[in-house]
């Protein structure tokens, strides 16, 4: 609030002379940063004011400010208009007689639509939680940023709803940091909603912007033709803006004949140096050359002349430059944007990204020693970063690879070599992948058994996660929809429990890192050094893990005494495109089996591991950590051979020369390898089969809805499309007495329900064999994430703890201890599309038991047929039987190969569905690891 006196009139002057509301509204535009409207006349508390309808500049929200005369001159009170009785009252008003109802009805008659009584407590918190989210977007720690936007939406939309400025400003921001982090559904459906909002606009400066964003996020997304669309219209927009067209520019640029300077040009420079960035990604780096050089001379015409954005400018300068063979001008473009930036935000995360483009050039031109030093440098700083920061892509660090490469391949030390790759894995490791997933690292660690109060700590941690994600999850499935869908006190609800949450999950990582600093890692966004990696392999292992780029990618192999990095001459289409040809062939059309493509199994075995055949040849156990399109195909269906015959039983399949554990991350198997359970559970075997699906629907109150429910309760109707599955009974009772134990528990009928999975016992049980249907999303109705289906309740839910349906979030949230889960159903290692295209390693129900504690997994990838399964399962269970000690992984291995030999069950569908899921060396038993 501000009060203005003016006590250089005379009474009688003052009395005659109209209020000088120019003069007052050209002292808040520069004082206050305000814009103000027409005035209106008020009779208030005895006294007659002026009101003026103002909005601040900097968020655009509506300020009032009251006017009046009295005997010490002119009185001008200003501020929010929750304020007005303390505002009028400044100035003179009696205000003693009126209530603040009256108040709000007055204000409320001087806009419009509606304007809200918003205390100066909101407005701080909206400004300091959208500042914070901009700190942290420059340190690219997004998912900070996404916390703290949706922080300020809730109260913005709250107060003002979607149609203000401020709104779709921040609805835009946070679409961005969606769509850094590859969440490019949720980043569109919020263009979506703000985009029609903006297009109403009357300042043609948002539009632009909308353009802007648009842009980017389809560069960020791989659309570089539909990127470039949107890039050359923002910038089109921003030359309607600044009265300049593209042709006067070039005249301009090239006669160096002065510019009118208008505020808008440095967006304009911005959008032009965007332009330039989208145009060398299709390969014009002619035009974008020409765009970029503008936006220099654009820039340096304006009256305005950001220096950090004169550095972004320099550096897209520095790549086009070396695109088109300027390499001494790129280095000279370069050192200047480097210099610019050190001395404005020193060694941050923006000097991350020109240090990259900046090995990038030298790499092109074959200087791969300076290459390098650049990528050293960047990756450096990228490394400091907070955990989770979006620093460098697997795109960007691809030119570094191959630099390394050229350079090793000149050495003559292997130690140097050696080196190198160390260097280069250590680099890898910080590349941000889609689903790299810190509650699995997590999970992994709580079976550590050396300390129980870590092992709480770190449960309580990952269940903070959880709760956390679930909550992100539900908030942006509210953000997301129309003003007039939206439940706002659902909103509101949710994103303060999602700030609670968040600051739940902080404080238990404060205390992790405070009490067991041994643990240090965690709070670092990389994973384990490579010694602490190789040292965890025996001498007949390899850890074989994937960078996966859009155009080509990386296996790096790491075994005990050395590490390969090679190249593969295929990105995430090319394979996405093989392993999609290959499930085919493990697909049932007309009642049979697809025929299975050996040829193009050799051929992706030979892709991925073709350079590395001969120390592989070596390998017994082989440990993969799948990532994107690699995650939903078993490794053990690759061939090691050209295939001599169509005669499946004479394939070299790789799983007939290894055991082949799938981990879910480099971490993850770290752990596993180096923590023990502090003690094998008491009871050896709960089996859950054919749950009864059928059975009379219970009669629905008349005021049911039979339609989908914001809660997640599975409806009766689920159950009416699920066959019961009586063959899963002998399976589960023939895996009891291969493994020859006393005491198993077994539900099944209408004793295999919900409750089984929480009735407080279940970490009691050293193997859980679940056999029935798995569900995933769109498979039976209003099926939102994967699921298992068991005993129909006999009453309508009341929750979902209690609807039949054990959905991937309740599992996570289960106490597991077992060394072993066995998901025999249909899928059970796949998540939804979405969840795959997002690159995680392990995904679905997997993922979720492995959270609740399981050890390891037996899931499966494709439907299972029921006899050919069962026998898998009796030969595999009957070999641990027999040896106690014998290695799960190795279990598995056997039984596919008796598989394997029988000429009815030699195809693929038959065998290879199965996957393990640990460290490679766990026992069903036992708790020491063996070979």
């Amino acid at each position: 609030m501000v009060r203005v006196s003016d006590q250089s009139q005379s009474a009688a002057q003052r009395s005659h002379d109209p209020l000088p509301v120019d003069q007052v509204t050209e002292f808040l535009l520069a004082n206050q940063r305000s814009i103000c409207g027409d005035a209106v006349d008020l009779s208030w508390g005895g006294l007659q004011l002026r009101a003026l309808k103002c909005r601040s500049v900097d968020d655009s929200w509506p300020m009032i400010a009251l006017i009046s005369y009295d005997a010490a001159g002119l009185q001008v009170a200003y501020g929010m208009p929750a304020a007005f009785p303390y505002l009028a009252h400044v100035i003179g008003a009696d205000v003693s007689s009126v209530s603040r109802q009256d108040a709000a009805s007055l204000v409320a008659g001087l806009w419009p639509t509606p304007v809200p009584l918003a205390s100066v407590a909101d407005r701080r918190r909206i400004k300091d939680s959208w500042s914070a989210a901009r700190k942290a977007s420059v340190k690219l720690d997004f998912a900070t940023a996404q916390e703290q936007l949706d922080a300020a939406l809730e109260v913005q939309t709250r107060l003002f709803g979607d149609a203000d400025f401020t709104t779709t400003a921040l609805l835009l921001d946070l679409a961005m940091v969606l769509a850094y982090q590859e969440d490019f559904e949720a980043s569109q459906a919020i263009i979506r909603r703000a985009g029609p909002l903006i297009d109403q606009s009357p300042r043609a400066e948002d539009r632009a912007r909308l353009a802007g964003y648009q842009a980017s996020i389809a560069a960020l997304q791989g659309d570089h033709v539909v990127a470039s669309e949107f890039a050359k219209n923002a910038t089109d927009k921003w030359r309607q803006i600044t009265g300049s067209d593209d042709q006067q520019a070039l005249l301009s640029l090239f006669q160096a004949d002065e510019i009118q300077a208008t505020d808008a040009q440095p967006e304009l420079a911005l959008s032009l140096a965007r332009e330039a960035a989208i145009l060398l990604k299709v390969n014009d780096p002619v035009s974008a050359y020409a765009k970029v050089s503008e936006a220099l001379f654009v820039l340096n015409s304006s009256r305005v002349k950001p220096p950090i954005w004169r550095s972004e400018i320099l550096g897209v300068l520095g790549e086009a430059s070396s695109a088109i063979g300027r390499a001494s001008a790129a280095e000279a473009f370069f050192e200047k944007a480097i210099s610019l930036r050190r001395s404005l935000q020193g060694d941050g995360a923006g000097m991350v990204r020109l240090l990259l483009a900046k090995g990038r050039a030298y790499q092109r031109e074959e200087m791969n020693a300076n290459a390098i030093i650049s990528f050293r440098q960047a990756i450096k700083i990228a490394k400091e970063l907070p955990r989770g920061s979006v620093a460098v892509r697997v795109d960007e660090l691809i030119p570094f690879a191959k630099a390394v490469l050229a350079e090793a391949e000149a050495m003559s030390s292997e130690d140097d070599k050696l080196g190198l790759m160390t260097e280069l894995y250590d680099a890898f490791q910080i590349a941000f992948v889609p689903g790299r997933d810190e509650v699995i690292d997590l999970a992994s660690l709580q079976m550590a058994d050396a300390d129980p109060q870590l092992a709480k700590l770190v449960s309580n941690l990952k269940q903070s996660i959880l709760a956390q994600s679930e909550l992100q999850g539900k908030v942006a499935i509210e953000r997301e929809k129309p003003a007039a869908e939206r439940d706002d006190k659902l909103f509101e609800l949710l994103t303060k429990r999602l700030e609670d949450q968040t600051i739940q999950s902080a404080r238990l990582r404060d205390l992790l890192k405070k009490n067991h600093p041994e643990y240090q890692r965690f709070g670092e966004s990389h994973a384990p050094d490579l010694n602490l990696l190789r040292s965890a392999l025996k001498h007949d292992e390899a850890l074989a893990s994937f960078l996966i780029g859009r155009d080509a990618s990386f296996l790096q192999l790491v075994m005990r005494d050395r590490i390969y990095i090679t190249p593969i001459a295929a990105g995430e289409e090319d394979l996405s495109r093989i392993v999609r040809g290959l499930r085919k062939g493990l697909e049932i059309e007309g009642g049979s089996v697809n025929e299975f493509n050996l040829e193009d199994s050799h051929l992706l075995y030979q892709t991925l591991f073709g350079a590395v055949s001969e120390p592989l040849s070596r390998v017994k156990r082989l440990i993969v950590v799948p990532n994107g399109p690699l995650s939903t195909l078993p490794f053990g269906t690759l061939l090691t051979g050209f295939p001599t015959s169509d005669d499946y039983r004479d394939a070299p399949w790789l799983v007939k020369r290894m055991a082949i554990t799938h981990a879910p991350s480099v971490v993850s198997f770290v752990n596993l390898r180096s923590t023990r359970p502090a003690k094998a559970p008491g009871k050896p075997f709960l089996g859950i089969a054919n749950p009864r699906f059928s059975g009379p629907a219970p009669a629905l109150p008349a005021d049911a809805a039979p339609s989908c429910n914001p809660e997640g309760i599975a409806l009766h109707s689920r159950f009416d499309s699920l066959e019961q599955l009586p063959d899963t009974i002998d399976e589960v009772r023939s895996v009891i007495a291969s493994l020859r134990v006393d005491g198993a528990d077994l539900f099944s009928d209408r004793s295999a329900k919900e409750e089984v999975f929480r009735n407080g016992s279940l970490n009691q049980y050293n193997l859980i064999y679940v056999a029935t249907h798995a569900v995933m999303p769109g498979e039976v109705a209003c099926q939102r994430e994967p699921g298992i289906a068991l005993a129909r309740p006999s009453e309508i839910a009341s929750s979902r703890a209690t609807d039949g349906f054990l959905d991937a979030s309740e599992v996570a949230a289960l106490q597991i201890s077992a060394n072993l889960v066995v998901l025999s159903a249909c899928n059970t290692a796949t998540g939804s599309n979405s969840t795959v295209q997002k690159g995680d390693a392990l995904s679905g129900l997997a993922e979720s038991f492995f959270v609740a504690g399981a050890r390891s997994l037996l899931v499966t990838h494709w439907q299972v047929p029921s006899a050919a399964t069962a026998s898998l399962m009796r030969d595999m269970f009957s070999a641990i039987g027999a040896d106690r000690m014998l290695a799960t992984d190795t279990a598995l291995q056997r039984a596919q190969g008796l598989a394997i030999d029988n000429a009815d069950t030699a195809h693929p569908f038959f065998w290879g569905a199965f996957s393990f899921v640990g460290s490679g060396t766990e026992t069903v038993f036992v708790n020491e690891a063996v070979s």
